[in-house]
């Protein structure tokens, strides 16, 4: 019986971040995440059932990291964005929990096609939309809160894809955006 190196699976985490992040799910090749661990194909088998439980290893942790940020404000003891100290008490706690998993959360927003990760679209606008809910009960309608949703996540999307190489120009970017759709919220509409 052979032994199973942490070594080797490490390498072949990191050969597969590159090739999901460079490729996506659906057109990742087996054979190129060897060669960057300098393992054979057959090898990879050894430690990963199929290029699906790969793929579920490689983003397993940043999922975690997106699910604990449906608590921040319970971390942080914000109900509401008042100010911009707020926004960036905010966007520092996000980007010190998902800056690890950069490559890995862009996979999942951008290459996850044809997976479930594919959902994590929907799971940041539902977030947005339960907060939402929590801290102003009853103010908004449920299409407002839909569309309010999408859209700032999408900006966000934009956002992260233009600049996934530059964590400032992001945390910048996330403090703008959360102040412009959230500072004063629930006095802006008639």
């Amino acid at each position: 019986m052979q032994v199973l190196k942490e070594s080797v699976r490490n390498a072949i985490i990191e050969g597969a971040i590159a090739e999901f992040f460079e490729r996506g799910y659906q057109n990742a090749n087996m054979r190129r995440i060897a060669d960057s661990a300098n393992i054979t194909v057959g090898n990879i088998y050894r430690y990963f059932r199929n290029k699906e439980a790969l793929f579920n290893a490689v983003l397993q942790p940043a999922q975690e990291a997106l699910d604990d940020l449906e608590t921040f404000d319970k971390k942080l003891h914000i109900t509401q964005i008042d100010s911009l100290h707020d926004a960036n008490q905010l966007v520092t706690y996000v980007m010190n929990v998902l800056s690890p998993y950069t490559k890995e959360i862009f996979i999942m927003i951008f290459n996850s096609t044809g997976t479930h990760y594919h959902q994590v679209k929907t799971q940041l606008e539902s977030l947005v939309i339960n907060k939402i809910r929590e801290y102003f009960p009853g103010k908004f309608d449920d299409y407002f809160l839909k569309v309010v949703a999408a859209s700032f996540i999408q900006s966000i999307f934009v956002v992260f894809k233009e600049n996934i190489h530059n964590n400032e120009k992001i945390k910048d970017m996330l403090v703008k955006l959360i102040v412009f759709y959230f500072r004063d919220l629930n006095q802006r509409l008639y």
